[in-house]
């Protein structure tokens, strides 16, 4: 018989064994509660991470990206570029991938229109460089058949007007050249202010409306040839706009300052809004060559043009002032040191021999044969390209009054036209192919 002592030793000891197996169960199914509830909430968690980047990458896909592809491929102003949707994932590796890709996208675009703009530059100056040089051709057959008739015929005007309509067709190729990064493709001499104002004048449709105040101490001070071409095309920019923007006269005045000259041109039209203003100064600055792939207004381009040529030559041109008859007051500010001497007291003499030659058919005086020889002479520009001088200097004229003919007078003005084109013409070069200059 088992003693009761050892009996309630033994459940006793049942019983405690048994306890800690029960407590040490409720620990463990306690433990594997607590562990599923983590492993539900770590679920729930990551389940609402990947949500966030999938929402993320679908609003770069359709929102972020669409908005990149407006500002850089097509060009579209004002579209706002959004960021993140969601702040919270600044700075993390989707933010750092999707800054990476828009890096790649606008590189991508930068050099594709680079190649593409870089071609159709190319292809632009080839059509313009053949263009140009047949309207040249023309225009020196026309001057030709004018020296052979008198000023005055009704055949001698029609020639001056199909000459002025070769000009200003020959004005519109020369400005595509500009802003596709070539030169204007012409070489001129040593030129007069005077010759300037005249030679840009004559390049507009509306050339009578124009009233040049000359002055000789202004008119007649000489310009560098270098740069002749160049201002003339930016002064007959300004004339074309003031004179489309208005319907009376234009004005233009050269008033000289410490530093240079100006050339003022003032219209009586409607004065430009802020807007216009901010618009036409960014131009003025621009000097980037034009990306011929985007132009959307062939008609707006004068700034442009003024602004590569200013940057490229060393001149400057301002349009935020008023004009005193109300329109825009436009300035081109001419530096001195763009100025020249002109040609030599030898260079007048051997020209003005020539030039009577010519006129009366006679054989040289004694003694001329060397020095016109030595003026008739073809120079070179610094490329090696050949470069006319002029027959008959400004300076070498005499000067009868220092009021000019007046412009209201259709015949007087074609009269003077006339002779002013001839001079213009003999001191321009045309050039076959694209040569850079100095």
């Amino acid at each position: 018989m088992i003693d009761p002592q050892v009996t309630m030793a033994i459940l006793g000891a049942g019983w405690a064994a048994t306890s800690v197996g029960l407590v040490a169960q409720t620990r463990a199914k306690r433990a594997l509660a607590l562990h599923c509830t983590g492993l539900k909430t770590q679920h729930e968690t990551d389940s609402t991470h990947l949500a966030a980047l999938e929402a993320e990458a679908r609003y770069f896909a359709e929102v972020t990206m669409p908005a990149l592809v407006d500002v850089l491929a097509r060009g579209h102003r004002g579209v706002p570029v959004p960021g993140l949707s969601q702040e919270h994932l600044a700075d993390t590796v989707v933010d750092q991938a999707h800054q990476a890709v828009r890096r790649l996208l606008q590189e991508a675009v930068s050099v594709t229109r680079e190649q593409i703009g870089r071609t159709a530059r190319s292809s632009v100056r080839d059509m313009i460089d053949e263009a140009q040089t047949g309207l040249q051709r023309c225009q020196m057959r026309v001057i030709e058949e004018m020296e052979r008739h008198p000023d005055g015929t009704a055949y001698h005007q029609s020639l001056m007007d199909f000459d002025h309509l070769v000009t200003q067709s020959l004005h519109t190729l020369q400005r595509m050249r500009i802003l596709t990064g070539s030169w204007p493709g012409l070489q001129r001499a040593d030129c007069t202010v005077r010759e300037i104002v005249e030679s840009a004048r004559g390049r507009i449709s509306d050339y009578l409306r124009v009233s040049y105040t000359y002055e000789q101490r202004t008119g007649e001070t000489y310009l560098e040839g270098r740069v002749v071409e160049p201002v003339t095309v930016a002064l007959t920019e300004l004339m074309s706009n003031a004179a489309a923007f208005s319907d009376g006269k234009v004005f233009v005045e050269v008033q000289a300052f410490q530093t240079g000259y100006c050339i003022v041109v003032d219209d009586g039209g409607l004065n430009m809004n802020p807007f216009q203003r901010e618009s036409a100064a960014r131009q003025l600055g621009q000097r980037e060559v034009l990306d011929v792939t985007t132009v959307q207004d062939t008609g707006q381009l004068g700034f442009a043009v003024i602004g590569r040529l200013a940057g490229e030559y060393g001149f400057a041109a301002d349009v935020t002032s008023t004009s005193p008859y109300g329109g825009v007051r436009a300035v081109l500010r001419i530096p001195l040191e763009l100025f020249g001497s002109g040609p030599t007291l030898e260079e007048i003499e051997a020209d003005r021999q020539a030039a009577t030659a010519r006129a009366g058919h006679m054989p040289l005086p004694m003694g001329a044969g060397a020095s016109t020889g030595a003026a008739n002479a073809t120079p070179t520009t610094s490329g090696g390209l050949p470069q006319r001088r002029r027959r008959s200097p400004a300076a070498a004229a005499p000067v009868q009054s220092s009021a000019p003919a007046p412009v209201d007078d259709p015949d007087a003005f074609s009269a003077g036209l006339a002779q002013l084109g001839r001079t213009i013409h003999d001191t321009e070069h045309t050039p076959e192919g694209d040569h850079l200059h100095d």
